[in-house]
């Protein structure tokens, strides 16, 4: 073990060190050498079995240290680097989210007119949506707004509720995570715009942003530099290599890229102060015990204390450091989070393609910015 650790921060200093910081300053106003934090991140990768990850943290709204562990491809043994493109599943959603409301700033669109006056049929003449015409005065009332804050009462994913995708809770009534909205969100876009999603990210986020290993669908030049994603048990699952746009979770990119996202965010650049407002600020609060699976039926006042709520395609929450906002990305072996405390200019975001990641979650935030915040049970990751 001490060998494998050895390695991974050796091959890190000879890529990456020549370009960092030498120490990151963590929440509470204390710093970490980064030689030291490296050790640390080793350590936990190794004994937590996880495959690869990248670190990218910001300090002053800066991203002032990257980190990368482990391997992309475990049988070819060829390690992560900064450029390696992950999938970043959820991480999707704020990105969405962002392009949405650069849309409504130029006056396409309204957070709160209805979705339905955006399409160009009923919205139950859309084979994909059919559903959803079933009971179209629940539907005629579904804004952006809770498309963009969970709260438009439809599923997180039609698998779930045996292929359909009928509303499960009356619009702005609960909050309920949901996939399904928010490519609802990406298909209304496209549908009023005649764009496609991936052509409008480009436009609106990745190319301002200078996020270059970034897209909505698989890019060719990807073939140069990406991970594979791996099991708990370590069988490879492969690649995601989405061929279409999906506002919910289709994206590819590497956590420097996602961090000048975040720092865009912080900075509340690209948007209005109103608008900026509006995203940040909390749209409806969350009473579940978990997010997702059989709890997230289940009410709690556990989550009252940090003001758990969902604000506009990002978690927020209240810390004694300040308030936050987060996101995590779930995928069939991907897993990822980013979590930013915009008070203290201090944000990690962290991507993975091991299946393993979610367990030792606690230990990577604590280790890389001292977060003891995050609602780590309310995502699911302290379940056995």
């Amino acid at each position: 073990m001490k060998k494998l650790i050895i390695i991974v921060i050796s091959c890190f200093y000879l890529s990456s060190n020549a370009q960092q910081a030498s120490t990151v300053k963590q929440l509470s106003g204390k710093t970490i050498s980064t030689s030291v934090l490296t050790r640390r991140l080793a350590s936990i990768v190794d004994s937590a079995r996880i495959a690869g990850l990248q670190v990218a943290i910001i300090n002053n709204h800066k991203t002032v240290w990257k980190g990368n562990f482990g391997y992309r491809n475990i049988e070819k043994q060829l390690r992560i680097e900064d450029n390696t493109v992950m999938y970043a599943a959820s991480l999707t959603k704020p990105v969405s989210a962002y392009l949405f409301l650069r849309l409504a700033e130029k006056g396409i669109f309204n957070l709160d007119i209805p979705v339905q006056h955006y399409l160009k049929k009923p919205i139950g003449q859309y084979p994909k949506w059919k559903d959803l015409g079933e009971d179209t005065t629940a539907f005629n009332k579904i804004t952006p707004r809770m498309l963009l804050s969970h709260s438009s009462g439809m599923p997180v994913l039609r698998g779930v509720y045996q292929g359909k995708v009928n509303l499960i809770a009356r619009p702005g009534e609960k909050f309920y995570y949901s996939n399904e909205g928010l490519n609802l969100l990406g298909f209304m876009i496209e549908e009023y715009t005649g764009k496609l999603l991936e052509q409008l990210a480009k436009e609106e986020v990745f190319i301002p942003l200078h996020m270059d290993h970034t897209s909505m669908i698989w890019d060719s030049a990807f073939e140069e530099n990406f991970s594979l994603a791996y099991y708990k048990e370590g069988k490879v699952y492969g690649s995601e290599r989405r061929t279409e746009s999906r506002a919910a979770g289709s994206m590819t990119t590497t956590a420097s890229d996602y961090a000048k996202f975040v720092i865009n965010l912080m900075s509340e650049k690209g948007l209005s102060h109103q608008l900026y407002a509006q995203m940040l600020s909390p749209q409806i609060y969350v009473k579940s015990k978990r997010g997702f699976g059989p709890l997230k039926d289940s009410l709690t006042s556990d989550n009252d204390r940090i003001h758990l709520a969902w604000g506009l395609g990002t978690g927020l929450f209240q810390s004694k450091v300040g308030k936050v906002f987060f996101h995590t990305g779930h995928g069939e072996a991907n897993q990822n989070y980013f979590v930013a405390f915009p008070e203290k200019g201090i944000a990690v975001v962290l991507l993975s393609n091991s299946e393993n990641f979610e367990h030792a979650i606690g230990l990577i935030l604590n280790a890389c910015i001292g977060d003891q915040y995050s609602p780590l049970r309310w995502l699911g990751h302290l379940d056995n």
